[in-house]
């Protein structure tokens, strides 16, 4: 491994007319035209898809492909702006064949080393969601991509609700390492909550019980966007790209994302990743449902309904919370809070809290919610592992507050925890019980939840997800929580 380690390599190759001087050394490739312009590219390794020796061109149709001795590719990722990857490739010639071979063989005995890049691919595809396209990303943006890198991919194109989360807990998954899926944060939600149920079973351990450590699913899983808002994919990506998406199953490299448990008085519901929310965005969830026909253009219908409409819900809520404001720090790359949650998840000093009221909206928002319509998202500073849900409540008020706390989420600037109707709290565990009248419905992940009386239980980095995480930082302005 050391002498891996230390390879050194420098060369002169032909990039089409250009010579193209490029050196590895230290685990990275640098690269500069010979003569002027110069044009530095510097690429680690860990950038790097895969390194493959090119092919002759066939004479004729018949012939089987020969490979060419003095040609070979380098496969890339590049970061861009906003945390976007784009893929690229550089092709080099030399001739002597034995540096092409050294060369070759020098980089993909590195790329070998990364044993957590996944090699065969369980990739759900859900051609329902969102804009119904999701057949059409994995085609343009993935196909190619994952057969460069040499990953085997098994698409399954479910045609019913639930049909993914049914296949993973009835299925043999052995000769897999890993899963994936295309589609929106329903699909999403559909992949964990079979896997987590799946894990449950194999363990013998009853998910009903709140009470019950659930198991982490062994097998990492990717999210490619192909919904409607893909909040899920945009927290840890920091992109809805697709691109990026199919990069970060690729690179191999994980993080932990918490999922949110919820009951009602004897069973586990579902789980979530995103956000619970009773109030005005569960009844944009369920009334939109009808208007599907609509595309994504539902939510902006029914939402302006429901805002003007103006109700209200009388309800109790109970929070678990240490009292500790949530540190006002954005939950990005290599993340200091979500590294000690997953070392330390201390519950000892947490009590319960009780609150009553009428409310427009309360949501349990498990990341932040960022997403294209909501740069900073309803809770900004929600971290993806740190073992705690940040709980939004919205005060019944007036029509024209509830436009200035949508105007606020909708702000790449401004926040809503400081509007004077609107309290966050930080917590591990959560419960709502409705007062008699017209109930709401729970909007969990996109998807309707019709019991109303329910309790919430965060579990830390029950995911493993393949993502690098986003390099977004946010102004910090403004209190995270009031507690």
């Amino acid at each position: 491994m050391s002498e891996i380690n230390n390879s050194v390599l420098l060369s002169t190759f032909l990039n089409g007319k250009k010579k193209v001087k490029i050196i590895f050394h230290k685990a990275v490739l640098v690269w500069d035209n010979e003569k002027p312009p110069l044009e530095q590219h510097t690429v680690p390794i860990e950038n790097v898809i895969s390194v493959q020796p090119n092919y002759l061109k066939a004479t004729h149709p018949s012939m089987q492909r020969q490979i060419d001795p003095n040609q070979f590719t380098i496969h890339y990722a590049e970061k861009a702006v906003e945390d976007r990857w784009l893929y690229k490739s550089l092709s080099l010639k030399h001739n002597d064949s034995l540096q092409v071979a050294s060369w070759v063989k020098t980089l993909q005995n590195h790329i070998s080393k990364f044993h957590k890049r996944p090699k065969h691919l369980l990739l759900f595809v859900n051609p329902f969601g969102g804009k119904q396209n999701a057949m059409q990303i994995y085609e343009k943006y993935g196909k190619d991509l994952f057969a460069i890198a040499g990953v085997e991919v098994t698409v399954n194109v479910s045609q019913r609700k639930d049909q993914i989360r049914d296949f993973l807990i009835t299925h043999n998954l052995d000769t897999f390492d890993s899963v994936a899926c295309v589609g929106g944060d329903g699909t999403v939600s559909e992949l964990f909550n079979g896997l987590v149920v799946r894990e449950c079973r194999a363990n013998g351990i009853n998910p009903n019980d709140i009470h019950q450590v659930l198991p982490k699913p062994k097998i990492p899983i990717g999210i490619i966007p192909g919904g409607s808002t893909d909040t899920i994919a945009y927290c840890l990506h920091g992109t809805t790209d697709p691109t990026t998406a199919v990069l970060q199953i690729i690179f191999g490299d994980t993080l932990g994302l918490d999922l949110v448990s919820v009951y009602d008085e004897h069973n586990l519901l579902r789980l979530y990743a995103s956000v619970l929310s009773y109030g005005y965005l569960g009844d944009v969830a369920y009334h939109s449902d009808q208007y599907r026909w609509m595309g994504p253009h539902r939510y902006d219908y029914s939402g302006f309904k429901k805002l003007v409409l103006n109700k209200g819900y009388q309800g109790e809520i109970a929070i678990y919370t240490d009292k500790k404001e949530t540190e006002q720090e954005d939950c990005k790359s290599n993340c200091q809070i979500c590294d000690r949650a997953k070392l330390n998840h201390e519950r000892a000093t947490c009590k319960w809290e009780t609150f009553r009221g009428k409310f427009f909206m309360v949501s349990g928002a498990n990341i932040s919610c960022a997403c294209s319509r909501s740069p900073k998202g309803i809770a900004p500073y929600c971290h993806l592992g740190d073992g705690k849900v940040n709980l939004v409540l919205v005060k019944h008020t007036s029509v024209f507050n509830n436009l200035r706390l949508l105007l606020r989420l909708s702000s790449q600037d401004a926040s809503v925890d400081d509007l004077p109707f609107v309290e966050t709290f930080s917590a591990r565990e959560f419960c709502f019980r409705a007062d008699n009248g017209s109930p709401s419905k729970w909007n969990c992940d996109g998807e309707v939840q019709h019991q109303t009386n329910i309790r919430a239980k965060v579990r830390c980095q029950l995911l493993t997800i393949f993502s690098r995480g986003s390099e977004k930082v946010r102004d910090n302005k403004g209190r995270c929580c009031n507690i």
